[in-house]
């Protein structure tokens, strides 16, 4: 059993293989001050209730963008699930080429996005993972990570947005029936939607006339909402558990 994890800044995100299936996945909040013992106890409950167990496992790996977890949850699976995590870093086989000013400043999760995105789908693609940001990775036709755009999340921003005006109200994500709101509500709801499919068109057709036309691959939490708008595009919900199964692979000894 591979135990594949995705910590971002508002959830973790695991997932369970076994052999090259993906049984299931989970989430659990992203909490800094949370204790080795807090998060393994809540990782064992939740595996056991998917009639699995920590027992089982052969393996470990992390991509994780807040290094303030990175130790706790080192210490917690080490302890309750017997195995020391591997982390997605520098010095790691990825097969991705990073052509970047710096880096080092690369996240995690966009390499493994890109490393499942070119191994399942092809390159030159750009991947676009919807979270508490929302980000444009761009990889090209020798399979190089060139960069990308990072840009605020749907709710990022409209939470933002909500704060600092005072006749505004705090909504919950919806389809509006019609673009055009009657509503307060309706109109934040159409803004939600439609003005970030609107704000993703657009950034995918400016990076296709600067570098070419490419395949782009949909991922992340948010990305359910954004999907059905954007039918040339490829949804994939499980890209990133993919790529850290990937990942872990290509870093395991050759067996003699």
């Amino acid at each position: 059993m591979l135990v594949c994890v995705d910590v971002g800044n508002t959830n973790i995100v695991v997932g369970i293989f076994q052999n090259d299936h993906l049984l299931s996945t989970f989430r659990l909040e992203t909490k800094i001050h949370r204790t080795e013992d807090e998060y393994g106890i809540r990782l064992v409950e939740s595996v056991k209730y998917h009639n699995l167990s920590p027992l089982d496992t052969t393996g470990i790996i992390i991509a994780s963008v807040v290094p303030e977890v990175d130790a706790t949850l080192e210490k917690a699976f080490t302890k309750y699930f017997g195995k020391q995590p591997l982390f997605v870093g520098p010095g790691l086989k990825t097969g991705i080429p990073i052509k970047l000013d710096q880096p080092k400043q690369l996240g995690s999760d966009l390499l493994v996005g890109a490393v499942a995105a070119t191994s399942k789908y092809g390159h030159p693609c750009i991947i676009i993972d919807m979270g508490t940001a929302i980000t444009l990775s761009v990889v090209n036709d020798k399979k190089e990570f060139l960069g990308g755009i990072i840009y605020p999340g749907i709710f990022t921003a409209y939470n933002s947005l909500v704060k600092n005006t005072s006749l505004l109200e705090a909504v919950k994500i919806k389809v509006p029936t019609n673009i055009i709101g009657r509503d307060t509500i309706s109109s934040i709801q159409s803004g939600m939607i439609y003005g970030t499919v609107g704000a993703i068109e657009g950034m995918v057709k400016r990076i296709c006339d600067e570098v070419g036309s490419m395949k782009v691959i949909l991922t992340g939490g948010m990305a359910r909402y954004i999907a059905p708008f954007v039918p040339d595009y490829i949804y994939d919900e499980d890209l990133l558990m993919d790529g850290l199964k990937i990942i872990y692979e290509k870093n395991q000894p050759e067996k003699a």
